[in-house]
């Protein structure tokens, strides 16, 4: 694999010497540089500490407080002098519509939140999840396994100084429980890069395959398909930098037009066998 990387980069047009190889080495091939692709989103993932300044100040514009309501959790339990349903917050969050509330009704159901929603009820707390085209999800946590700032906590904050704690403990729990998951975030990060990185060099290729493959009708397709992935090995490492480190876009056209030289010298090698 080293070997045909070194040619594509430094003699694309002595890539025809692989053309015979097996599709399963290309795939791979294709498949390795795709993981790499991955790399940049899943370290940024795993680099995230607790939640952003921007997504904190989203929620505090959002929480609406029930005043009425006596809600508060003692010992990691909710306790509300007026039993209810109070929604603490209800706006979008990353485009995807949410709730959060605190349910303190005896005739408490799990089957009253069909939408993404995270509710408050006893010494429990329950993660609603409504994801497109799948069915509706479920999780629980106890209060008592949240952050210890979770486990006393008064959702009636009477004054500034109040409200200012309210909010330290909130985005206390909120950070230990980004971090907590963080590491699970990432694997869905990797996945959805990945395929995403796969589907793109596929197309890629497939396209360019085909375009090139018309000029050159003697050379069989699989052929060309081997040999069109070989030589876009270029265009994978700046697509790869590119997702790391985001370039100039001036500078990423240049080096894209670069990457692209090499596939052209290779199309001009098959002419010139092919017709000399």
């Amino acid at each position: 694999m080293l070997e045909r990387v070194r040619t594509a980069i430094i003699a694309p047009q002595l890539l025809i010497k692989y053309r015979k190889d097996r599709i399963i080495l290309v795939l791979l091939f294709m498949m390795f540089f795709a993981a790499l692709m991955a790399v940049g989103p899943v370290v940024r993932t795993l680099s995230v500490d607790g939640v952003s300044n921007r997504f904190k100040a989203q929620i505090e514009e959002a929480i609406v407080f029930p005043d009425s309501s006596g809600c508060r959790t003692e010992e990691a339990v909710l306790v509300c002098d007026e039993p209810g349903r109070y929604t603490l917050f209800e706006q979008p969050l990353l485009g995807v519509p949410f709730d959060v509330v605190l349910d303190s009704t005896e005739d408490f159901n799990l089957n009253d939140y069909q939408d993404n929603a995270i509710v408050f009820h006893g010494e429990m707390m329950y993660v609603s999840l409504h994801q497109i085209g799948l069915s509706q999800t479920m999780h629980s946590k106890p209060i008592s396994a949240l952050h210890e700032d979770a486990h006393n906590l008064s959702f009636n904050p009477q004054d500034s100084e109040e409200e200012q704690a309210f909010f330290i403990a909130l985005f206390n729990v909120l950070d230990q429980e980004t971090n907590t998951y963080k590491s699970y975030a990432a694997m869905g990060v990797f996945v959805i890069e990945f395929l995403s990185g796969l589907l793109l060099f596929m197309v890629f290729v497939l396209l360019n395959s085909f375009l090139i493959q018309r000029r050159f009708k003697k050379v069989p397709f699989k052929q060309m398909f081997v040999m069109m992935t070989y030589a876009s090995t270029l265009a994978f490492i700046v697509l790869i930098f590119y997702n790391m480190i985001v370039f100039n876009l001036f500078v990423f056209l240049i080096l894209l037009f670069i990457a692209f030289r090499q596939t052209s010298k290779l199309a001009f090698e098959i002419q010139k066998r092919l017709y000399s």
